[in-house]
């Protein structure tokens, strides 16, 4: 499986999943296969202006790390975008995919934190192949929340 065809469902996932505070869902880049110089991936844009990124990458030293129940804080986007889009995945299992795992990057993360939060998720398709997606974000021009502002959001059946 390609990862444009792995990246095809999560953007269905998050564009069905309908988040309040997810604005639009795109897709950037070119590469056909994570490592590449123009990474492929999905950019979720946020009603506060910022961004997150899940995109095709290569990174050692991966640990898996078990799903949240509760989405990490806004002022966290990378580590909410990868547990969210994890979520997702455990709520809809895509027959598509044989497996997923939310994942820790080793090096990366606040300095306390590093390579304990959930900023990557491995998919392991049902041909075999597995890719990783690295979870990455943007500021926006507002301070992003440090609670949760939908609590009410459930992931529709």
């Amino acid at each position: 499986m390609r990862l444009a065809q792995v990246l095809d469902i999560l953007q269905e996932l998050h564009l069905a999943g309908g988040h309040p505070e997810i604005a639009a869902v795109e897709r950037f880049g070119t590469d056909t296969a994570p490592g590449g110089p123009s990474p492929a991936g999905l950019r979720l844009r946020y009603t506060t202006g910022s961004e997150a990124y899940l995109w095709g990458a290569v990174w050692p030293g991966e640990t898996p790390i078990p799903v949240p129940e509760n989405l990490p804080p806004p002022s966290r986007r990378a580590s909410r975008a990868a547990a969210f889009a994890a979520q997702l995945l455990d709520a809809a299992r895509p027959s598509a995919f044989r497996a997923w795992e939310l994942v820790a990057l080793k090096g990366l993360g606040p300095a306390e934190e590093r390579g304990k939060v959930p900023l990557g998720l491995r998919i392991t398709c049902g041909d075999g192949t597995a890719l990783l997606l690295r979870a990455t974000a943007a500021g926006g021009p507002t301070r992003e929340p440090d609670s949760e502002p939908h609590p009410e959001y459930r992931i529709p059946a």
